[in-house]
């Protein structure tokens, strides 16, 4: 089955999606996707493995934990250029799949994990169903004989539980679970194992396959999800609005990319623009997603249902369109809560690098012996989704303004970056300034500026390295010295010289009644004339340059 932390729900109403049509597109296709996530994350997901399996590292124990670790390998196939961890994995896998150890009950490819130390006590016995579907969704991609794994026919492991009629015809069963205290017997096969089966079965072409996805299509409630729980294995109600089972967006996501395969089909189309809507009404406005329960926005349920909502905008141009946005917001919340290095503001160690948190809270905290299982589990459901973080159309840093007031806080913006891209700005004495694109791709820096005039050089840098630059000219407080002669005749021209001013500062100059205004040339002076009219008299001459407190004042003399 596919484990993962539980999450909570919140419900943001959007419209309906059009019917679309499908086509098929290669696993790789992307529209404007900025790459940089998606590798960095592959790149910490693929280095986390010990002798190609991940460890359990839930609820204090660190075991080997194969459904987590096929997760992983699905992930990091899903994004490429991971060969070699993958290859690991397979071979992991196909060993534990004749693993005897009673710590993880039982031989021949079955994973249930304890929550209490004690590896000798009997938990379960039998075999998984949810264990057999994921592992043949994940093995049936990587070898040439899926009827012939170690010694095993696990394609024929997992048609043995497979009903084969009657009204639960297509479902997985567990086989023979038996409980040992504290945990009851039972079927613990579920809609996230049902979906493993339709891809599992599919892949490999099997005749049990038409059941099984029908069986996963009447899961479907009227309203677009699919429910965690299935109906017991003898019910005689075998559909989804007949349990009594909670809306999850997990389910609903894993379903989704489960049938996708399938969509040349009418049903199986209309199952998937169903599921669709529903998942885009359940988007919260800052791009997450949350299912039942107790737990806010999170990592898990947030990537699995990017992922799904970009599997079917790249298989279809019209299903695109209505997509573009939800998987944009959904694509650009998983990047915010991956660890990045950018430069001086936010120094990471390389070995935590591209990880991506649950949520918030761990992203505050950082990787911690606490709560490592949780970075593993939403890094391997999220990590598909940054394939669709969108690119931005060049990182371009601004600052228009020609001068600005020393001692005040001007912004540095920048345009054209990647959403949710984070950005670092510095300055020479030592301010770092760590933001993040929005939506637009759009960012501010307040730069604080000292009181003296002089120039601030601003840097921006991405996880790529600096992106621009920007310099602040600022002007301090400056009395300007003026020139001018003491007695002018009246009808004569009195010359007005202000020296000291900012190359193309703006200044003002105020003389005989008159304003005249201009700006410094290179050296930094202006000069401004008035013919003096009038009685004889005392003028008072005011300069002012780009702000206020750059100012001068002197007298002069009209005499007859």
């Amino acid at each position: 089955m596919l484990r993962s932390v539980r999450r909570a729900a919140a419900l943001v109403v959007a419209p309906a999606l059009a019917t679309f049509a499908l086509v098929a597109v290669p696993s790789s296709a992307t529209a404007a996707a900025d790459p940089s996530p998606a590798a960095a994350g592959s790149g910490w997901l693929a280095a986390q493995p010990t002798n190609g399996m991940l460890s359990y590292l839930n609820f204090g124990f660190d075991t080997p934990d194969p459904g987590l670790t096929i997760d992983a390998a699905l992930a990091l196939q899903e994004v490429g250029g991971t060969a070699v961890p993958v290859g690991q994995i397979r071979d992991a896998i196909i060993a534990e799949l004749g693993s005897d150890n009673p710590f993880r009950y039982g031989a021949d490819y079955d994973y249930y994990y304890p929550e209490q130390p004690d590896p000798a006590a009997v938990r379960y016995t039998g075999h998984s169903a949810n264990a057999r579907a994921k592992s043949l969704a994940f093995l049936s991609t990587v070898v040439a004989d899926p009827t012939n794994i170690g010694g095993m026919d696990l394609v024929s492991l997992l048609e043995d539980v497979t009903t084969d009629a009657g009204p639960a015809a297509g479902r997985i069963s567990d086989d023979a679970m038996k409980g040992g205290a504290p945990y009851p017997a039972g079927d613990y096969a579920n809609v996230l194992g049902q979906a493993f089966a339709v891809r599992a079965l599919n892949q490999v072409s099997s005749p049990e396959a038409p059941a099984a996805t029908a069986y996963l299509l009447a899961q479907q409630c009227s309203a677009g999800f699919f429910a965690e729980v299935m109906p017991a294995a003898d019910s005689a109600q075998q559909t989804c609005d007949g349990t009594a089972g909670k809306p999850s967006i997990d389910a609903t996501a894993l379903a989704v990319l489960s049938l996708l395969p399938q969509a040349q089909s009418p049903a199986v189309l209309t199952a998937l623009t169903k599921a669709a809507t529903w998942l885009v009404q359940h988007q919260t406005a800052d791009g997450a997603f949350r299912t039942d329960g107790d737990f806010g926005a999170n990592a898990n349920s947030t990537g699995l249902a990017t992922w799904a909502l970009g599997k079917l905008s790249a298989a279809s141009p019209s299903a695109a369109a209505a997509l573009a946005a939800p998987l944009a917001k959904g694509a650009v919340w998983v990047r915010n809560h991956q660890v990045t290095g950018i430069g001086t503001c936010q120094p990471v160690a390389a070995a935590t690098n591209g990880a991506i948190a649950y949520d918030d809270a761990d992203l505050a905290a950082g990787i911690t012996d606490a709560n490592e299982g949780k970075w593993l589990r939403a890094t391997t459901q999220a990590l598909p989704a940054l394939r669709f973080a969108p690119a931005g159309a060049g990182t371009n840093v601004l600052f228009t303004a020609e001068y600005v007031r020393a001692g005040t806080t001007p912004s540095v913006g920048v345009i054209g970056a990647a959403p949710g891209d984070k950005l670092c700005a510095t300055t020479v004495d030592g301010q770092k300034i760590l933001s993040t694109a929005d939506a637009n791709g759009e960012a501010q820096f307040q730069i604080k500026l000292g009181t003296k005039t002089a120039n601030t050089v601003v840097t921006v840098a991405n996880a790529a390295g600096v992106a621009g630059t920007a310099t602040i000219k600022a002007l301090g407080a400056k009395k300007l010295p003026i020139s001018l002669k003491a007695k002018v005749k009246k009808g004569k021209v009195q010359k007005v010289t202000v020296r000291g001013l900012a190359a193309g500062e703006s200044v003002k100059v105020k003389v005989l009644g008159k304003t005249k205004r201009g700006q410094a040339n290179k050296k930094g002076v202006f000069t401004a004339s008035a013919k003096a009219t009038g009685k004889p008299r005392k003028v008072k001459v005011t300069v002012t340059g780009e702000f206020g407190n750059r100012s001068g004042t002197k007298t002069f003399k009209v005499v007859r």
